[in-house]
């Protein structure tokens, strides 16, 4: 066998040993799912000199923000849309009263905090959050 054809075989062959075990091995082939963040965040928000607290309340792919000293976004809890989790980043838009916030939150490896930054109003705004027990 020639080394190119070697090559081939052998990718193929590696191929179908991660499709076999994807299947094989249940929600490896799909790791990635609202339900690892599941549950209320917490943590202080930041946008230039402003601050306050934010808490997140996700279940299912759903949920709500609700942000302290937020004078344009509301005291109220508002409803987050758009909402994406790849194991990674947790991306989510919700409409503030001033517009809508986009933001991508990175979940750490222990899971148990995520921090990144967002939008809103033209400015940058930055989360960071804690798990809070269940």
């Amino acid at each position: 066998m020639t080394r190119p054809a070697r090559r081939s075989a052998l990718a193929a062959a590696f191929l179908l040993a991660v499709a076999t075990v994807s299947f094989a091995v249940p929600g490896l082939a799909q790791t990635a799912g609202s339900a690892t963040i599941d549950g209320t965040w917490e943590g202080p928000w930041y946008r230039g000199m402003s601050s306050g607290r934010a808490t997140f309340q996700i279940k299912d792919g759903a949920g709500t923000l609700q942000l302290t000293n937020g004078e344009s976004f509301g005291e109220q809890a508002r409803a987050l849309t758009k909402v994406s989790f790849d194991d990674k980043a947790f991306r989510f838009q919700v409409d503030g009263g001033g517009g809508p916030l986009t933001a991508a939150l990175k979940l750490n490896d222990r899971g148990d905090q995520m921090k990144g930054m967002g939008k809103y109003e033209g400015f940058g705004v930055r989360f960071e959050l804690t798990r809070v027990a269940k």
